[in-house]
């Protein structure tokens, strides 16, 4: 049997081989155990079915369910998938940048991208992004949680728990940071409350653990805690227990964001807001497309309330 058959039966869709033929390569390929190399198809069409996917560290439990859910959305449509793994939100811009040089389909990044250098390289070469919970660059695609409404949420359910002094922290410079704060502020202000404290804790629960502290400590004591993320509040809530003898929510009441495992166990049993990351994970996946129905989606979360708050 000629090479040239071969080809034809591994070809996109088999042409001009009957179907005897086909299951006698077939056959053979199986016994061999034989994979076609994918790279003439790849030469000849110009795509290679591949998919890279950013996230921004795996300390966090909110980049690994994103990651579950768009891979198994990818798979099902018979993509393949580059993981790219930053640890950081600090060199986004050059990473997303250093994968024009590969011959890929998409970019899904569930971190903000924030140049518009970056986008407009990927685009020269025909490589649709598309970003999560990140502000609109170029023409970027993003699908994002309504992050402002969610800090107005944050906002009223502590005054109305009966919080009369108020503190907020927050993460380093983010699309989803800023836009959570703002939304915060906002109704503080509208509610008649005074600014809050605010202390920059990063992302995680160590920073988190001494943002807490370093707040308690300051001279400041408030009664009413938000936090950008369940971890922060997680390392928050341990700090104001171990190290300042509060109880939570008699002395304090925290809210966290995101809904990680966690944030559920019986020993934080935080009160936080849900990220629907199917919902993300499909969103991401639709804009994709070459030509999609729009360049922008928007996700409710939704209040979990939990112990940490009174209702």
């Amino acid at each position: 049997m000629s090479q040239s058959t071969v080809s034809r039966v591994f070809s996109a869709g088999g042409a001009a081989v009957s179907p005897a033929i086909r299951e006698k390569v077939m056959k053979a390929a199986a016994e061999l155990n034989y994979r076609p190399n994918a790279l003439p198809g790849i030469l000849q069409t110009g795509r290679s079915g591949i998919i890279a996917v950013i996230v921004g560290g795996f300390y966090n439990p909110f980049f690994t369910e994103f990651l579950r859910c768009v891979t198994e959305l990818l798979r099902a449509r018979k993509l393949e998938i580059m993981l790219v793994d930053t640890h950081s939100d600090a060199n986004i811009d050059e990473i997303v940048g250093e994968l024009s040089r590969y011959r890929i389909d998409g970019v899904i990044s569930a971190m903000a991208i924030g140049s518009t250098r970056v986008v407009r390289a990927l685009e020269s070469v025909g490589i649709p992004i598309v970003a999560v919970n990140s502000k609109r660059v170029g023409s970027l695609r993003t699908v994002s949680t309504d992050n402002r409404s969610a800090g107005g949420v944050a906002a009223d359910l502590l005054i109305d728990g009966g919080c009369t002094s108020i503190a907020y922290l927050a993460g380093r410079e983010s699309q989803s940071q800023s836009e959570r704060e703002k939304g915060f502020l906002k109704r503080l202000k509208e509610r008649g409350m005074p600014e809050p404290e605010r202390l920059v804790a990063g992302y995680s629960y160590d920073e988190g653990y001494a943002a807490a502290v370093a707040l308690m400590s300051s001279g400041s004591r408030p009664d009413g805690l938000f936090c950008v993320n369940d971890l922060v509040a997680i390392g928050a809530l341990d700090a104001l227990r171990t190290e300042f003898g509060l109880s939570v929510p008699k002395d304090v009441q925290v809210i966290g964001f995101d809904d990680i495992p966690m944030a559920g166990w019986r020993a934080y049993d935080i009160t936080t807001f849900h990220q629907d990351m199917q919902a993300l994970a499909e969103g991401s996946v639709a804009l994709l497309a070459d030509d999609p129905a729009k360049l922008t989606i928007t996700i409710p979360p939704t209040l979990v309330r939990r112990g940490t708050t009174r209702h």
